[in-house]
């Protein structure tokens, strides 16, 4: 017998289904975008690189006639582009995962999501915008890395299972 209950079930399987191939579709587009980004910059690097050695392969070839010297007009050069250096956001991620690795390795109990955010940021120097999250990644680099409970978080080597708290 189909009943509410059962259509509400069906359409929850459709909307996990519906969102996972989104998510999968805009995972795809967004490592195109990069790549494509790559790319356009390879090319401006290798553009610019070759820009420069012409400029120089012609003022060696430049006739100079007495006291007559022929000046590369700075005019005729395409503009290079000064990019602002900055920090990637990876980078700080990177390292406040690190810092969250060695804390919990240091500790032989589970410690409290606060706690250990309190700890990274001290450490790192960096705030943590969201920890539920920032964890999540941790425990992608480092599968050591469990939750034995809500909030707690553990080192445990070998991939031995986390004891459960009481």
């Amino acid at each position: 017998m189909f009943n509410e209950r059962m259509a509400l079930k069906l359409r929850l399987e459709q909307l996990e289904n519906t969102e996972i191939r989104l998510l999968k579709e805009l995972r795809e587009e967004r490592e195109r975008l990069f790549t494509k980004l790559r790319e356009l910059d390879e090319k401006d690097r290798l553009e610019t690189n070759n820009y420069e050695e012409i400029i120089q392969i012609k003022s060696m070839d430049l006739p100079q006639s007495k006291g007559e010297r022929k000046e590369i007009s700075h005019m005729d050069s395409p503009p290079l582009k000064i990019r602002k250096a900055r920090p990637s956001r990876r980078s700080k991620t990177s390292k406040m995962c690190e810092v969250a690795i060695q804390i919990l390795k240091e500790e032989t109990e589970p410690i409290r999501g606060t706690d250990l955010q309190k700890k990274i940021e001290e450490k790192s120097g960096l705030k943590i915008a969201n920890m539920t999250t920032f964890m999540k990644v941790v425990e992608k680099v480092d599968i050591n890395i469990q939750k034995p409970n809500r909030g707690l978080y553990l080192y445990v080597n070998n991939g031995q299972k986390a004891p459960v708290p009481n």
